[in-house]
C-alpha cells in the first residue's frame, strides 16, 4: 500500500510518479498531492479536471486544520462507525496535529504532562464553544481556551504556565508569518468525487523553515482528513520533497502512523526521495527516529530505484538488500529507467512518456522535445530480459 521513490536530481523520479498517478487516475483511482512546495503538479491536476487549492501568505485561501473531515461508514475494524467512535477519531485527528505544530514550532520532541494536559482540556473547551455555536472549532478557539476560556478553573500553578506557554506558541498560526493560512474556518470545500487534488504551496518557498513545515503538516493533515475514507474509492497521496518529513519528529510521527492505516482507507501512499540515505537524516543509528524512518522502508511494498550515485550505492546495496548485478546496473542506469523492488522481485522498467506527457511533465523547456513516443512502458527483469510490456 506504499511506494519508496529514489533518484538523485534529473533522473525521471518525479515524472515516473507523475505518469503512475495520471495514468491509475484515467482507470478510475484519486490522486491527492499533500503539500506541492515546488507547484510542479497544479498543471498535472487541472488536466485531470481536479482542483488545485493554493496557500501561502497574503492569499485569500484558508485551511482549517482541524477540520472533521469526511466520515467513513465503518472503523477500521469493518463495523458501522458510531457517533462516539467518529466524535473520538476527530478529536485523536485533532490533537495530533496541534501537537505536531507545537513540537515544530518549538523544537521540542515530546510536550510535558503539564502540557499535554493544558492542549488536551483546551481541544475539548474549544469544541464545546465551537459546537454550541453550530461552527468548526480553530486554532483561535484553542489560543481562547488555552487563556481567556479557562483561566479562572485552573488552581495548579505549573498548568497555568503550561497553558499560557502553549498559547504563546500558537498564537504565531493566527498573528504571526502564517497567519490567515491555518487560522480559522476553511475558506474552500473538498469535493471527494473529484479525480484530483493538490494543495500548491510554492508561495512559501521562501519562508523560513518551520513556518515550510507547520503549513506542510496542516496541509497533510487536512488532506488526510478528507481522503482517509474507504466509501470514497481507492486514491493515490503522493508527499514531495520526502527527505524534508523525516527530519522531524511530528511529521515522521504522523506519517508513520497514517501509512499504518492505508489499507483501512484504500489509500497508496508515494514518498519521492533523492537517495535511500535520505532516511538517515531522521536521525543516530539506534535512536527512535531513525527506527520509525527504517519503519516507512519496511512498510513500503514497492520500491524504485533511480540512479544513484556511487557514493551511495553501499548504503542503497545494504538497505535495499540488492545482489551484486543490482547494484552493478544503479550508477548507469539510463534517465526514465529505474530498479522495480516489487516484494523479493526485482524488475528494469524503463518508463516511456506520450508526447502529451512529455510536453505537461516537463518542468525544464530546454528538455523538451516534439519527438513522437509510443504510450509503452517496457519491463525487464534483473537480468535485462524483456518480460512483458503494457499500454499505459
Amino acid at each position: 500500500m506504499s511506494m519508496l521513490l529514489f533518484g538523485t536530481v534529473g533522473t525521471g523520479k518525479s515524472t515516473l510518479a507523475k505518469c503512475w498517478c495520471t495514468r491509475l487516475v484515467q482507470f478510475g483511482k484519486k490522486l491527492a498531492v499533500a503539500s506541492d512546495l515546488k507547484g510542479e503538479w497544479t498543471e498535472v491536476v487541472q488536466q485531470l479536471g481536479g482542483v488545485v487549492i493554493q496557500i501561502g501568505t497574503g492569499l485569500p485561501t484558508r485551511l482549517n486544520p482541524l477540520e472533521e473531515g469526511v466520515r467513513p461508514s465503518v472503523d477500521s475494524m469493518g463495523n458501522q462507525l458510531t457517533d462516539e467512535g467518529w466524535s473520538q477519531m476527530v478529536r485523536t485527528r485533532r490533537m495530533s496535529i496541534m501537537e505536531t505544530v507545537i513540537k515544530i514550532l518549538t523544537g521540542q520532541e515530546e510536550l510535558t504532562s503539564d502540557e499535554h494536559t493544558a492542549l488536551d482540556d483546551a481541544i475539548d473547551h474549544a469544541t464545546t464553544r465551537a459546537e454550541s455555536e453550530k461552527r468548526t472549532p480553530t486554532v483561535v478557539d484553542i489560543s481562547w481556551a488555552l487563556t481567556e476560556g479557562r483561566d479562572d478553573t485552573i488552581t495548579d500553578e505549573e498548568l497555568a504556565r503550561a497553558s499560557r506557554s502553549l498559547a504563546k506558541t500558537i498564537r504565531r498560526l493566527h498573528s504571526g508569518d502564517l497567519g490567515g493560512m491555518f487560522d480559522g474556518e476553511s475558506t474552500v470545500t473538498f469535493d471527494p468525487s473529484l479525480p484530483a487534488v493538490s494543495i500548491d504551496t510554492s508561495s512559501m518557498r521562501s519562508s523560513t523553515q518551520k513556518a515550510r513545515r507547520v503549513a506542510s503538516a496542516c496541509c497533510g493533515t487536512w488532506i488526510e482528513a478528507m481522503v482517509t475514507n474507504p466509501d470514497a474509492g481507492q486514491r493515490v497521496v503522493v508527499y514531495e520533497e520526502g527527505w524534508d518529513s523525516v527530519t522531524n519528529r511530528a511529521d515522521l510521527q504522523r506519517m508513520v502512523e497514517n501509512w499504518k492505516l492505508a489499507r483501512d482507507y484504500g489509500i497508496f501512499n508515494i514518498l519521492i526521495m533523492h537517495k535511500v540515505t535520505d532516511l538517515n537524516m531522521a536521525g543516530d543509528s539506534g535512536s527512535q527516529m531513525a527506527a520509525m524512518a527504517q519503519s516507512l522502508l519496511a512498510d513500503a511494498d514497492i520500491k524504485v530505484i533511480y540512479r544513484q550515485d556511487p557514493a551511495a550505492l553501499r548504503a542503497t546495496t545494504s538497505q535495499l538488500e540488492l545482489n551484486d548485478k543490482e547494484r552493478a546496473q544503479l550508477p548507469v542506469l539510463q534517465k526514465g529507467t529505474g530498479l522495480w523492488r516489487i516484494g523479493q522481485k526485482t524488475f528494469r522498467v524503463r518508463n516511456t512518456r506520450t508526447t502529451p506527457e512529455a510536453e505537461l511533465f516537463d518542468t525544464d523547456q530546454k528538455l523538451r522535445t516534439t519527438k513522437s513516443v509510443d504510450d509503452v512502458s517496457m519491463i525487464e527483469d534483473e537480468h535485462g530480459h524483456l518480460i512483458t510490456d503494457w499500454a499505459a
